[in-house]
């Protein structure tokens, strides 16, 4: 991953749960990051889209921050998940 990515995709799974989808991107006319949470993709999948304003930096930390912050999650482990586009 890059310093800076135009769009992020992936799969994360909280202690205990399913599988979830997010996807972190940047959005002409935002502002400030946004959260929106409780999405449900066809397949049936949760997840969440984190939306960045054009002028800032998404990378890996960044979107673990972010997600770490609106989760109440201290700590992630990296573990070789589900591709996230075959979740969707």
């Amino acid at each position: 991953m890059s310093e800076d990515m135009g769009f992020i995709e992936g799969s994360y799974r909280l202690a205990g749960g399913e599988w979830q989808i997010v996807t972190a991107f940047k959005r002409e006319g935002v502002t400030e990051a946004e959260i929106r949470d409780g999405l449900t993709w066809e397949s049936g999948v949760t997840g969440m889209n984190v939306i960045f304003p054009v002028d800032a930096t998404i990378n890996g930390t960044v979107l673990l921050n972010m997600m770490s912050e609106h989760l109440a999650i201290e700590t992630w482990r990296e573990v070789r998940g589900p591709d996230s586009i075959v979740l969707r």
